[in-house]
């Protein structure tokens, strides 16, 4: 089978260009875009509301295991991808600054934030306190990102010793040479923020790029899940359900088989562009508005989801809409084997997210040994993607807790493939001595026949990446990792 080459518009590159974030060659000295003279409560809150502070790097989407690469878009596509995907162990040049970096923008800002607005003027105490707090989550957030991009994955053996992140307080772009702070360390600044700012968040959601304490909850519940301490994980995840209620703003699960009827919200679906889905500050299912740009649900067309990924759909799911054969702005199908390539949404939350927050719950539940409740909860989530008659569990999975964790596992690739999560959930599972074996540690690479023509295999030491020459160059004493 021939793959007909499409031509991108120009116009369509330009629109990239303008979306796309770009990140500043000197690490540890960026200035966030606009001006940070700031004095009065107003001047940080619009600080804030930066969408600068929203945008996270996509390299994340290209590791996970659910996806392979297909020929010839896989040689032809940006040498970092390639690289992401193939886990190489530099993933960019030695001139250049990784992109996962622009995480300190949003990190700059909030110090600023966080070291100043108790003492601006024309405001309240309780409004600077409810500003104090919103930072604290962001910052908390964004060493949550930079954790996982640079810290191994939590280990309570190793984590104390494990090297992390330079933990960074301060607003000064003129600090150089930082050194890095262990897992541990940054794990518990994390949790510190967060819990620090629980109390002083606003009660209902009023904006998605903005934290309240659903946003607190779910946060620390994700956090908590990540270092495996599930029993107060579920119980604050739990809180964050509970508290959807007190929202200003619709926040609520989807239900596919309303938004795909004919007449329904995500109708029609273009066929280039996919599913008419909402933008986030229409979307329902975000609590935490952070994104990535992904082009592999947009103009790429080398990333799909593998055969043995597509198998876990039925073929009732509507979930499969965001889905197709064809390469991007073509007009016949080109991928074999079952793989399918992801068109929208382009914009990919990452932030916190109803489905993800569910997930989490139900999951907690199933590792807790509250079977049944998660059983319900896991069946309910299913209605709203599928048919009733096709959502429910298998009952020799309902009836042992390993095939649930491991079925949950597989609901999570259903409902996040090609989006990133699955490198998170890899990370944490390569060191689970219980479900270690639900990671795959190989990518392949097909032919445009679909026939196998190259493998690559993940390397423990390629859970993290390298910050790389530049950023070495820049902090003498910053360890890289091996």
């Amino acid at each position: 089978m021939k793959i007909k080459k499409q031509y991108i518009k120009s116009s369509v590159l330009l629109i990239l260009a303008v979306i796309t974030f770009s990140c500043s060659d000197d690490y540890l000295e960026v200035v966030p875009k606009g001006s940070l003279i700031a004095s009065k409560v107003s001047d940080y809150d619009r600080l804030l509301d930066d969408p600068a502070l929203n945008t996270l790097s996509n390299a994340l989407i290209p590791m996970g295991d659910e996806v392979a690469a297909v020929e010839p878009f896989f040689s032809n596509t940006d040498i970092r991808n390639q690289r992401l995907f193939r886990w190489d162990d530099e993933i960019y040049n030695a001139g250049q600054t990784p992109d996962e970096l622009t995480n300190l923008n949003a990190v700059y800002t909030y110090n600023k934030v966080i070291a100043e607005v108790m003492n601006a003027t024309e405001g309240t105490d309780a409004q600077k306190r409810a500003l104090l707090a919103e930072a604290k989550i962001g910052r908390a957030t964004s060493y949550f990102a930079l954790i996982n991009y640079y810290g191994k994955p939590y280990n309570a053996a190793t984590a104390a010793t494990d090297l992390g992140y330079p933990i960074i307080t301060q607003s000064d772009i003129t600090l150089t040479n930082f050194t890095r702070n262990t897992v541990e360390e940054v794990y518990d600044f994390i949790l510190s923020d967060i819990t620090e700012a629980i109390p002083d968040l606003p009660v209902v959601l009023y904006k998605r790029n903005r934290a309240s304490k659903i946003i607190g909850e779910a946060l620390l519940g994700k956090v908590l899940m990540f270092k495996g301490e599930f029993t107060e994980a579920s119980n604050h995840l739990q809180s964050a359900i509970d508290l959807m209620s007190s929202s200003n703003l619709p926040v609520e699960l989807y239900n596919y088989n309303d938004t795909f009827s004919d007449e329904g919200a995500f109708m029609p679906i273009n066929f280039f562009f996919g599913p008419t889905y909402p933008i986030p500050k229409d979307n329902k299912e975000i609590i935490y508005d952070k994104a990535s740009n992904n082009i592999w649900a947009f103009i790429q067309n080398e990333i799909v989801i593998k055969p043995e990924t597509a198998q876990l759909y039925n073929s009732s799911d509507f979930r499969l809409n965001f889905f197709t054969n064809m390469q991007a702005f073509g007009f016949e199908p080109v991928y074999t084997k079952g793989m399918l390539r992801r068109y929208g949404p382009f914009n990919n939350q990452i932030g916190v997210t109803i489905p993800d927050l569910i997930l989490l719950s139900i999951e907690a539940k199933a590792r807790l040994g509250s079977q049944e409740s998660a059983v319900a909860d896991l069946e309910s989530f299913r209605a709203n993607r599928m048919p009733v008659d096709d959502a429910s569990i298998p009952a020799d999975v309902a009836a042992d807790q390993d095939k649930l964790v491991k079925y949950i596992f597989e609901e999570r690739i259903r409902e996040f493939s090609v989006c990133g999560y699955r490198w998170l959930d890899m990370r944490r599972l390569s060191v689970d001595a219980k479900y270690s074996n639900l990671v795959n540690y190989t990518h392949d690479v097909y032919d445009e026949e679909g026939n196998l023509i190259k493998s690559h295999q993940l390397k423990p030491e390629r859970l993290v990446l390298r910050f790389g020459q530049k950023v070495k160059a820049q902090n003498p004493n910053l360890i890289d990792n091996p």
